[in-house]
C-alpha cells in the first residue's frame, strides 16, 4: 500500500512538472511582441482610412476594422529624428535633445528599450545610421536581404521569442516617384514640367535657396505654377497607395504565418508633410523652411492588439511620447522603471473607454532646417502648443520671437493669425507652454546627469579593475559629448542652478580621476583607493 502511495505521489509530481512546463511554454508563446511601422511624412488626411475622398489606403481601411484608430495623433516635431526619438523614449525633444547630426544619445542614459531588453525582448531596428538613433540598443537590423521587412517576417514566423521591432518606410518621402500603376490611377502623369521633374527626382526642394550656403543641383531652379499643385499632390497620393500595398503584403503574410496574432502592430509616422498648404511642399529637412502647422505634425495612428475586444475610432489628443507608456501597459511592464519618468501617458484607458482623454495639450518643437540645420542655427527653435480648439506657435525672428495664434474651430487650416488682436484667448496655452519648458529642464538635467554619473562609475571600474586608461578616457569623452549635445538646446540646464553646481561637480570629478590616472601612469604606477566603496572624489585615489 505504501509503495502504491509513493508511486502515485511520483506520478502526481511528474504530472505537475509536465503541467507547469506546458503552462510556461504556453505562456512564453502567448507573450506579445511589438512591431512599430512608421511611414516617413505620411499625412492622415491623404488616407482614405481617415476619410480622404480618394481611395489611397483601401487595405488599411479594411485592416482598421480589427484595430484601434486615433483621429488626432501628433508627432513631437516636424522632421524625423526628434519625432522618432520621442516615440522611442517617451521624452519631448528638449529632454532627449536629438536634433540631427550634431546630437548624440549616450547608451548609458535612460532608455525604454533597456527595460524591454531586461524583460527578455530583443530590440531590432531597421537602421542604426546617424547619431540620433545610436545608443538605443538597435544592435541588429530588422531583417536581411533587399526587403528587410519581408525577410524579418519569414525569419520570425516560427520563432516565439518576444521582440520589439521598428521598420521605417520611406516610400512617401521626396522624391515623389510612385509606381507607374498608381501614378496612372491618381492622374499623376498629366503634366511634364521642370518643376514636376524636380519633385520626382530630388529629396530636397528649397523654398529660399538664396538663404542657403549649399550648392544643390536644383536650388533656385524650382518655380511652381498653380497647375503644378494638383499634380504634385497626385504624386504624393500615389506614393501613399504604394505604401498601402506594401503594408498589405507584409501584414497579410504575418497573418498567414500566425505572427500577426502574437504581435502588437502599430502603424504611424514620424511627422507629416506640407503639400502647398502654406506655400511650399515637404518639411523642415527637405525645404529648409520649418513650420508646425497641423499638416506637418498630425500623424496616423492605427494599433492592432491581438485578442483586444475593443475596436473603433477615438478622438482623444495623443502624441508620440505616449507610445512607449502605452506599449509598457499593454505588455504589463512597469513603466516607472524608466528614470527619469517618461513624459507621455498611456492611452490604453482611452481604448478601454475608462476616460475620454489623457492630455489637454500637445507640444511640438523643431529646428529651422531639420537634419540640414547648420551648427550656428541649431539653438533656434520653433515651438507650438495645441489644445482641442486652439494653437499657439512661437517663431524665432532675429533677436525676438513672433507669435501666431489660431482658432482651430473657425480656422482649421491655420490661415488667419488672430494672436495680435486676441492674445488673451491664448493665455492658457502660454501658461501650459511655460510649465512644459520647466518640466523639460528638470527632466533633461536628470537624464543627462544620471547618464554622466554612470559614466563616472565606468571610469572607476575600468581604472581599478583593468587599469585601462583608454576606456576611462572614452567615458570621460562621452560626458563632454553630453554637454555638447544639450548645449545646442536654446536653454542649457547646466547653466541654471541647482543643476549648474551639480554638473560642475560631475565634470570636476571625472576630469580629476582622468588626471590622476594619467599622472600615475606616467610614473609607471597603478591607481588604487583608500576607500572600500566606489570613490566619487579625487581625494580617494592612490597611486600604487
Amino acid at each position: 500500500m505504501k509503495r502504491i502511495c509513493i508511486q502515485a505521489l511520483h506520478v502526481a509530481i511528474l504530472m505537475l512538472i509536465a503541467s507547469t512546463s506546458a503552462s510556461n511554454a504556453a505562456q512564453s508563446k502567448q507573450r506579445l511582441s511589438v512591431l512599430l511601422l512608421t511611414v516617413d511624412n505620411l499625412r492622415p488626411d491623404r488616407m482614405s482610412v481617415y476619410g480622404y475622398d480618394k481611395d489611397t489606403t483601401p487595405y488599411l481601411k479594411k485592416f482598421s476594422q480589427e484595430a484601434v484608430v486615433f483621429d488626432r495623433a501628433f508627432s513631437t516635431s516636424a522632421w524625423t529624428a526628434p519625432g522618432m526619438v520621442s516615440i522611442f523614449t517617451g521624452y519631448y525633444p528638449p529632454v532627449h535633445a536629438q536634433h540631427g547630426r550634431f546630437s548624440y544619445y549616450d547608451d548609458e542614459m535612460a532608455s525604454a528599450f533597456k527595460v524591454l531588453a531586461a524583460e527578455g525582448y530583443e530590440i531590432l531596428g531597421q537602421a542604426i545610421k546617424g547619431p540620433s538613433h545610436q545608443g538605443f540598443g538597435f544592435q541588429k537590423l530588422l531583417g536581411k536581404g533587399p526587403d528587410r521587412l519581408e525577410a524579418f517576417i519569414e525569419d520570425r514566423k516560427d520563432d516565439f521569442a518576444p521582440f520589439f521591432a521598428w521598420a521605417h518606410i520611406k516610400d512617401v518621402h521626396l522624391p515623389y516617384n510612385p509606381s507607374e500603376r498608381n501614378a496612372e490611377r491618381f492622374n499623376a502623369n498629366t503634366r511634364d514640367t521642370a518643376s514636376i521633374e524636380a519633385v520626382k527626382k530630388h529629396r530636397v526642394i528649397l523654398r529660399h535657396p538664396e538663404l542657403v550656403n549649399i550648392d544643390f543641383e536644383h536650388a533656385g531652379k524650382v518655380e511652381f505654377e498653380d497647375e503644378d499643385v494638383p499634380v504634385v499632390r497626385a504624386l504624393y497620393d500615389a506614393e501613399v497607395a504604394d505604401v498601402d500595398e506594401r503594408l498589405q503584403r507584409n501584414l497579410e503574410r504575418m497573418r498567414e504565418t500566425g505572427l500577426l496574432d502574437r504581435t502588437i502592430v502599430i502603424i504611424s509616422a514620424d511627422h507629416g508633410e506640407e503639400l502647398f498648404d502654406h506655400g511650399w511642399l515637404g518639411h523642415a529637412s527637405t525645404g529648409y523652411d520649418a513650420k508646425l502647422y497641423d499638416e506637418l505634425i498630425r500623424i496616423p495612428l492605427i494599433i492592432r492588439v491581438p485578442h483586444l475586444s475593443t475596436h473603433g475610432r477615438f478622438d482623444a489628443l495623443v502624441q508620440g511620447v505616449d507610445f512607449m507608456p502605452t506599449i509598457f501597459e499593454l505588455l504589463d511592464i512597469d513603466a516607472t522603471k524608466v528614470k527619469p519618468a517618461m513624459q507621455g501617458h498611456s492611452f490604453l484607458p482611452v481604448i478601454r473607454r475608462e476616460t475620454e482623454s489623457i492630455r489637454n495639450y500637445v507640444f511640438t518643437q523643431t529646428t529651422l532646417k531639420g537634419w540640414t540645420t547648420p551648427l550656428d542655427e541649431m539653438r533656434k527653435r520653433i515651438v507650438s502648443v495645441r489644445s482641442d480648439d486652439k494653437k499657439l506657435i512661437w517663431i524665432p525672428d532675429g533677436e525676438k520671437t513672433s507669435v501666431e495664434g489660431y482658432d482651430l474651430v473657425r480656422d482649421p487650416d491655420e490661415l488667419n493669425n488672430i494672436y495680435p488682436g486676441e492674445a488673451e484667448q491664448f493665455r492658457d496655452l502660454e501658461e501650459a507652454l511655460e510649465s512644459w519648458i520647466m518640466d523639460n529642464r528638470s527632466r533633461a538635467a536628470s537624464l543627462v546627469m544620471n547618464g554622466a554619473q554612470q559614466r563616472i562609475n565606468n571610469i572607476v571600474e575600468v581604472l581599478l579593475r583593468d587599469n585601462d586608461l583608454n576606456k576611462a578616457v572614452s567615458s570621460w569623452t562621452a560626458i563632454q559629448t553630453m554637454e555638447e549635445t544639450w548645449g545646442l538646446e536654446p536653454e542649457q540646464f547646466y547653466q541654471i542652478e541647482p543643476y549648474a553646481a551639480q554638473w560642475q561637480n560631475i565634470q570636476q570629478t571625472a576630469a580629476g580621476m582622468i588626471g590622476s590616472a594619467m599622472t600615475c601612469a606616467a610614473k609607471g604606477g597603478k591607481l588604487g583607493t583608500s576607500e572600500p566603496t566606489l570613490p566619487l572624489t579625487v581625494e580617494h585615489w592612490r597611486c600604487n
